[in-house]
């Protein structure tokens, strides 16, 4: 596709950036100590990985640290564009409530949702667990650092971080006054404005912090049934935060929040149509038999043309918010640390059921309100000592309301059921024909955590760390449906017409609950070969813990399904070196990983009498996910700084023997995936790019320099269902964004011109084959450009 006249200007600045550098590199040099790097170069990078702020070379846990300059500079404002620097990290959001989170292959059954549930990895912002992938899908601003801890973490970050954790630190409110933001605008109508006050409002006891935040943005795709531009955006946040320190010993932060997001969300684009199985018989009722029968005009057009034609009007609606108190009290030798919160998230959907203009599927959807609080209580040592320990004790409660509604509409008969089905009996059955299903899963959960850092020699460590946790999960599962009446049928034709209802869901109800106490931990020795080489060596076991099949199965009877989903069983093996050289000019690292997981969750398929063959979450064998991380930084002068990160991720099932067959496989029930790949996980991924700037001299009465960024990354092919349908296995890509830009070196003006996706690729973040046989896809953002004023005060 041609570049258009704005991005022409973009790259062409970019270009004569990239000539003006070297002959400016000597002014950067004098220049360099107080210019502002926005990749964190040469500066010391922090971690909390062991609940204490630790340079990340000295801390022996596989880990990225990204500060808020780079975050801002690379405009990652979500855990999504976050995956692009950091390569062992996974997030794919096809809607917020079906965000999926992995960390080296495990996290999110990429293709299976489940209230019941919660993910393998943690996602905390500001030490406040957030339990629900979907309260990580707002705009992420104002932010001193996110960490990605790969590997489990279940000894102090606890409850299900098994593949490891995502760390967010907002800023702190400051005594002496800031004043900041910036604002944006691009293409597709992009605005956005991030704006903060700081400062305090009684000198050396009380501080507050103010920061709002403000996303809008027009959709990239069409529908052609109305016109209307879906997969828009928009999204606002506002954080307020106070800070007492009635004394050199106590500190009190407390933090409020709220966030509101909405979109229309028509994004499937039709790819393709499976007429036949994979052993040549016929694809009965495809998608195209449909459309063509009811004279539906179906698209044809590309699927990078980004055009449907739906008439349900798809959106969602998604808010959040809380409050948390985190107290630190500060004794001789010792810190006690106290971190109080309750959250609140919603998540109202509606979506098109059938995907074309007509009436059948009016709406599909589950929506959720769900509510939690969680207190932690920790005791730290500080000060030299032979061994350094943290301990303490931590409790969640967790509960979520649930709402399932499939809504069908006067079309439901001619679209959903077969042409061979009688069309009196048919449309009796399912035209206008509702159901809808509530469920509600509570959690409480209990855990003690105690981890050591035993400093045997000044140069050889043992770290060692225990947590048990103790869960109870109750729940109930209760759907009802409502239709048109069957009296006037003949018996057989009511007969016939019950039986069309009970694949799509009839009256049904359960309860259920488990619980269960595991213990967790690990052990680490390192060794400081010298001051700037650490090799390390983990074992970790880990659990993430079960919970309830809140859904509409069978659980009494021959054919009865188990509510219940057991634990699964990490067994974690790790090898690192981290290096620095050069006085800290370039640091290397590198880790090895290993780790086998048995009663993995995923999904089986029911293949009880008039259930459709509906599949269900429940524990199959083992999986197992192994791999090498490298992870470069590097100031080779004042004016260049450059990272690299890459990684590979043999992740498998190790036995899965009753697996849900691939759509296009016919004739068979159960399909062994024993020894193929697990979905949602690409085998190559690399992030790589960096930063060069040169001074220019005085610009409006400050001392200002001209920068230029790129960021690279690329991911390897991977699938997306759980069958491993070769109808959902989306090709690799590669992405390239950039930025232009002169700031001042104070950072009181940051001018930005940025470009992403350059290239204009077209990629998928999710694709797969529906039941009709159509084969759909939602695309990732096409090139989007624009310009940013930052300032500071």
């Amino acid at each position: 596709m041609l570049l258009n006249s704005t991005s022409l200007v973009v790259l062409a600045a970019v270009a004569a950036a990239t000539a003006m550098i070297p002959a400016q590199a000597a002014e950067a040099v004098a220049a360099g100590d107080a210019a502002i790097d926005a990749l964190d170069g040469g500066r010391e990078i922090i971690i909390t990985a062991r609940r204490r702020n630790e340079k990340i070379q000295d801390v022996p846990v596989a880990a990225n640290s990204y500060g808020g300059e780079q975050l801002a500079a690379t405009r990652t404002y979500n855990l999504r564009d976050l995956q692009a620097l950091s390569p062992s990290l996974v997030v794919t959001v096809t809607n917020p409530r079906n965000t999926s989170i992995n960390i080296r292959g495990l996290g999110n059954n990429v293709s299976v949702y489940n209230d019941g549930l919660e993910p393998a990895v943690g996602v905390y912002m500001d030490q406040v667990y957030l339990a629900r992938p979907g309260q990580a899908v707002f705009d992420l601003a104002d932010i001193e650092r996110i960490e990605v801890l790969r590997g489990p973490q279940g000894t102090l970050f606890g409850k299900n971080t098994s593949a490891g954790a995502v760390v967010i630190t907002t800023k702190s409110p400051t005594f002496d006054p800031e004043f900041g933001g910036d604002v944006t605008y691009g293409n597709y109508d992009f605005r956005q404005l991030h704006a903060y006050a700081s400062g305090a409002l009684v000198d050396d006891f009380l501080a507050a912090r103010l920061y709002v935040s403000k996303t809008d943005r027009d959709g990239y795709v069409t529908n052609r049934y109305d016109g209307s531009k879906t997969q828009d955006y928009h999204d606002f946040g506002l954080r307020g935060q106070l800070l007492f320190t009635p004394g050199d010993n106590f500190k009190l932060r407390v933090i409020g929040d709220y966030g509101f997001q909405k979109s229309q969300t028509a994004a499937s684009v039709l790819t393709g149509v499976i007429r036949t199985y994979d052993n040549g018989t016929n694809f009965t009722n495809n998608y195209t038999d449909r459309v063509t029968r009811l004279g539906v005009d179906a698209v044809t057009a590309a699927p990078g043309d980004r055009i449907v034609d739906v008439n349900g009007n798809p959106r969602y609606k998604m808010r959040q918010g809380g409050v948390a108190a985190i107290a630190d009290l500060t004794l001789p030798g010792h810190i006690l640390t106290s971190v109080t919160s309750w959250r609140r998230w919603d998540w109202y959907p509606h979506n098109d059921g059938d995907s074309t203009r007509l009436d059948a599927g009016t709406d599909f959807h589950q929506s959720n309100n769900q509510q939690q609080f969680s207190q932690e209580l920790r005791i730290a040592s500080e000060g030299e000592r032979k061994v350094d320990y943290i301990a303490g004790l931590y409790y969640l409660w967790q509960s979520i309301k649930a709402e399932a509604l499939n809504a069908y509409g006067q079309d439901a008969a001619a679209w959903f059921l077969a042409p061979s089905v009688d069309p009196v009996v048919g449309a009796a059955a399912l035209n206008n024909y509702t159901v809808l299903s509530h469920s509600r899963p509570v959690t409480n959960s209990y855990a003690a955590f105690g981890q050591t850092i035993w400093h045997i020699t000044p140069t050889v460590d043992l770290t060692t760390g225990l947590r048990y946790t103790y869960e109870t999960k109750t729940g109930w599962f209760d759907q009802e449906a409502t239709g048109a009446s069957l009296a006037g049928l003949t018996d057989a034709q009511r007969a016939a017409a019950q039986a069309i209802r009970a694949r799509y869901g009839v009256a049904n109800y359960y309860e259920a609950k488990t619980k269960e106490g595991r213990l967790s931990g690990q052990a680490t020795l390192s060794w400081k070969v010298t001051p700037d080489a650490l090799l390390y060596a983990t074992y970790g076991r880990g659990n993430k813990f079960g919970g309830l099949n809140l859904a509409n199965i069978i659980t009494t009877g021959q054919f009865a399904v188990d509510p219940v989903i057991k634990p699964e069983t990490i067994n974690s093996y790790e090898l690192g070196l981290k290096t620095s050289w050069l006085g800290g000019k370039l640091t290397a690292n590198l880790a090895g990983f290993w780790t086998d997981v048995s009663d993995y969750q995923t999904t089986i398929v029911d293949t009880a009498p008039d259930r459709n063959n509906i599949s269900y979450f429940t524990n199959v064998g083992k999986v197992r996910t192994r791999g090498i991380e490298t992870d470069v930084q590097a100031n080779p002068a004042p004016w260049l700084s450059l990272y690299g990160s890459g990684t590979y991720t043999d992740a498998k099932y190790v036995s899965y023997p009753n697996a849900p067959c691939p759509i296009e496989t016919n004739g068979v029930t159960f399909c062994d995936l024993s020894g193929d790949r697990l979905p949602g996980v690409s085998k190559w991924a690399v992030s790589t790019g960096g930063e060069a700037k040169a001074g220019i001299g005085s610009r409006l009465g400050h001392d200002a320099e001209l920068y230029l960024g790129a960021d690279y990354s690329y991911r390897s092919n991977y699938y997306t269902t759980a069958s491993l349908s070769r109808y959902s296995r989306i090709a690799g890509y590669d992405l390239l964004n950039a930025r232009i830009g002169i700031r001042t070196l104070d950072g009181s003006v940051d001018l930005q011109i940025w470009g992403r996706n350059l290239l204009n690729k077209d990629y998928y973040q999710s694709l797969s084959a529906g039941n009709t046989g159509a084969i759909t896809g939602t695309l990732g953002d096409p090139r989007t450009y624009g310009v940013t004023l930052r300032t500071r005060f």
